[in-house]
């Protein structure tokens, strides 16, 4: 019994120490250098290993101050996903398979967000007028965001490197006329129709900037070319107007602007509601018909509620 025993433990010490063996085999390291654009190490990168077959496997590390970095794999059998993040730099994203049992050194290359956008998607050099709308577009969500700080900056800037980007123009003109500088926002606006006049967003900040400034006469030129371009568009303005009108107590005005709104935009939701409230009285199944189209076209519109209300008092 004692014999066997003996052999039972050296079997199973064998099995074990066979065991630890291949585990230790199957490891691997993986080292170097991070570094950016210029070959300058770059430290503080956070480096993250992830396995795509076991979502739950995450292994975390950082590069030093001087751009190195070590990552020790316990099985080097597999391939991992590696993601290299810092801030004001592009992420870079690789899978990698290394050798068992190597001590691989490999550097890395992270670039700056400036040097992408010049290289673009394609990685060659963008020219100045491609990394101005790359530029623009970050002006845009920013403005999406109600960062309108950045998206001012990001704007000029868009425009010292292509001042011909009307978009940019446009932009900072839509800014400025929120910030109630209608002056400034009619000269931009005049920039980008000099470069290109068919520029609908350039003609309906002028509209508006000229009607705020009281030149009556250059918002309605600058409304009638704007309808004629895109009938559509003028829609709004006239339906404000009519607004204007209704607001001030000019009902008879205030329909002729409504009823000329659809002219333009048949399916302007709310001139078809506003029709429907200003000719209840007079016309009761014209203002039945005027809600009813409302109620179609915009069901979920927050006077929805008070058209449907008119209905039953229409009825």
């Amino acid at each position: 019994m004692t014999r066997f025993r003996y052999i039972l433990a050296a079997t199973l010490a064998v099995l074990l120490t066979g065991s630890l063996a291949l585990h230790a085999i199957a490891q691997a390291r993986l080292w170097g250098t991070i570094k950016d654009e210029n070959g300058k190490p770059v430290p503080g990168v956070k480096i993250t290993v992830t396995l795509e077959e076991a979502s739950s496997y995450k292994l975390e590390e950082s590069s030093n101050e001087e751009g190195k970095y070590a990552i020790t794999l316990v099985d080097a059998t597999r391939t991992y996903r590696y993601t290299f993040e810092k801030e004001g730099f592009q992420t870079l994203q690789l899978a990698l398979k290394i050798g068992i049992g190597t001590n691989d050194q490999r550097d890395f290359e992270i670039i700056s967000m400036e040097e992408a956008r010049r290289r673009g998607p394609s990685g060659r050099e963008l020219s100045p007028q491609e990394r101005a709308v790359l530029i623009f577009n970050e002006g845009a969500e920013a403005t999406q965001m109600g960062d309108t700080g950045t998206a001012r900056a990001k704007f000029e800037e868009s425009l010292r490197l292509d001042p011909q980007l009307t978009a940019a123009l446009t932009g900072l003109a839509t800014l400025d006329y929120n910030d109630k500088n209608y002056a400034k926002a009619a000269e931009l606006a005049e920039r980008a129709r000099a470069i290109d006049a068919a520029d609908t967003r350039a003609l309906r900040v002028l509209a508006q900037a000229y009607d705020q400034l009281g030149d009556k006469d250059k918002a309605k030129a600058a409304m009638d070319e704007l309808t004629r371009l895109d009938p559509r568009a003028g829609a709004g303005n006239v339906y404000n107007d009519g607004i204007r009108e209704y607001n001030a107590g000019n009902s008879d005005a205030a329909l002729q602007l409504f009823a000329r709104t659809l002219e333009v935009d048949p399916d302007y939701a709310k001139a078809h509601y506003m029709l429907g409230l200003c000719l209840s009285a007079s016309d009761a199944a014209k203002a039945r018909e005027h809600f009813e189209t409302f109620l179609r076209l915009a069901p979920d519109d927050p006077d929805a509620a008070t058209a449907r209300e008119m209905l039953k008092y229409l009825k």
